[in-house]
């Protein structure tokens, strides 16, 4: 397990990371924590990504310009003073809530992590079941600063089918394991399509005749998503997927890979035989 500090009042924390980007990991991250909290669990969001926060935009939050000393800062005292934002039954917070939409984000690389963590332990989260950080993609920071300093239940990997972005994936689970995090498992996103006229499945990307390169790790896949319009049509209508289109194919995906991640975390609790 990993070795950081536990936070306060939240039983699970979990990464969501990918090893490139464009693979739509804040789309899992956000409708992962949807579908979570429709099964009845208290669940947080934590926009981990510095540079480029996208969470605030699926939710539907706009800011034109940075409200000022709302800033995080380094402080002598440790108790949490943010309090997160709560939208769509999801307690939230985002780097994105507090600089403008179209503000660059420049810290020196080497306070990132810093910044993050601080950002992340200073949050009024209250009491959560589960609380998904969204990483940014690759293995660099704040990754790292966070994997050493708090403690993380479990890594959720996505992908696409192609070969390169499952190559990248299989870097990210070097990442996690050597800090002791266990992998719960890969979603592959965009993975095919399912004809309107039909209801044919597509398989739109050539897969390999080669074992997946995450399979092959002895990692379990979670779960694919479909390429689905309801995916964009929500994103454009600031109302996320789980949220508005319910009974999408993308949406019944995503709740039954919630569910597979719940049950997987239940069944690491129990007592061994």
């Amino acid at each position: 397990m990993g070795q950081g500090m536990r936070l306060q009042g939240i039983s699970h924390v979990l990464a969501i990371a990918s090893g490139k980007g464009g693979v739509g990991k804040t789309t899992v991250s956000v409708n992962l924590a949807l579908a979570l909290a429709q099964a009845g669990a208290r669940a947080g969001l934590f926009d981990a990504d510095l540079y480029g926060p996208n969470i605030p935009w699926m939710l539907g939050v706009r800011r034109k310009q940075a409200a000022p000393g709302e800033v995080p800062v380094a402080r002598t005292r440790r108790d949490p003073y943010i309090t997160p934002l709560e939208r769509f039954g999801l307690k939230v917070m985002s780097v994105g809530f507090v600089v403008g939409d179209n503000d660059a984000v420049m810290p020196d690389p080497i306070f990132a992590g810093h910044i993050i963590r601080q950002t992340l332990q200073d949050v009024r989260w209250g009491e959560l079941d589960y609380l998904l950080l969204d990483f940014p993609p690759g293995s660099g920071e704040p990754q790292r600063t966070l994997l050493s300093t708090i403690h993380i239940d479990g890594a959720v990997i996505v992908t696409t089918p192609q070969d390169l972005a499952l190559m990248d994936a299989s870097r990210s689970l070097g990442m996690f394991r050597q800090a002791g995090v266990p992998i719960l498992g890969v979603v592959e996103n965009m993975s095919y399509l399912i004809c309107p006229h039909c209801g044919e499945r597509i398989e739109l990307f050539h897969r390999s005749p080669r074992p997946w390169a995450v399979e092959g790790d002895g990692v379990a896949a979670l779960g694919r998503i479909p390429m689905d319009i309801a995916v964009s049509r929500a994103v454009n209508a600031e109302h996320p997927l789980v949220q508005a289109h319910s009974g999408s194919p993308a949406a019944t995906a995503f709740r039954e890979i919630a569910a597979a991640i719940a049950g997987k975390l239940v069944d690491d609790q129990r007592p061994r035989v």
